[in-house]
């Protein structure tokens, strides 16, 4: 006569049973650590996350630039030379119409995304004309094109020196 073999059946079910508690178990005390870590890196000493801002982030360099309107054309050209990307034919234009058109005792602005030497960088320029027709053209750029821009203000003629930042 065969000899009885064992029913397999439970202890099937007894090994994925206790499986599936081992794996829930060590998938609860996994998210638990890692959380634990994870609130661990939030809680930054406020010394260390002011020495990293001190640290990583530096003021935009800025040149301010005073001369006739007429002369204005040349330095956008300066910084044209400059730019690899982003400064375009319509774009210039439409800046020197904002030029002419602005008001004496107003302050304009206008932004520009340009890329210069493979980096993206903000072109910010502020302008503020006076009665003499004489305008305060303040440039934040990227320092090359702050760099090309303080060459070419001494070939502008009657172009006044001011302090230049950065």
């Amino acid at each position: 006569m065969p000899e009885s073999v064992p029913e397999i059946g439970p202890l099937i079910t007894v090994t994925v049973v206790s499986a599936w508690i081992i794996g829930g178990g060590l998938y609860w005390w996994l998210k638990r650590r890692g959380m634990a870590r994870f609130e661990r890196l939030e809680e930054a000493d406020p010394k260390d996350t002011l020495r990293e801002l001190k640290d990583e982030w530096k003021p935009r360099p800025e040149i301010t630039i005073r001369t006739q309107t007429e002369y204005l054309p040349f330095l956008i050209e300066a910084i044209r030379e400059v730019v690899d990307q982003g400064l375009g034919d319509d774009q210039v234009i439409c800046l020197q119409e904002r030029f002419e058109h602005s008001r004496a005792h107003e302050t304009r602005r206008a932004t520009f995304t340009v890329e210069t030497g493979g980096c993206t960088d903000t072109l910010s320029l502020e302008w503020h004309r006076d009665d003499s027709d004489r305008i305060e053209l303040r440039v934040r750029a990227a320092p090359r094109i702050i760099g090309a821009l303080r060459k070419h203000r001494r070939k502008i003629p009657g172009a006044q020196p001011s302090k230049a930042r950065g």
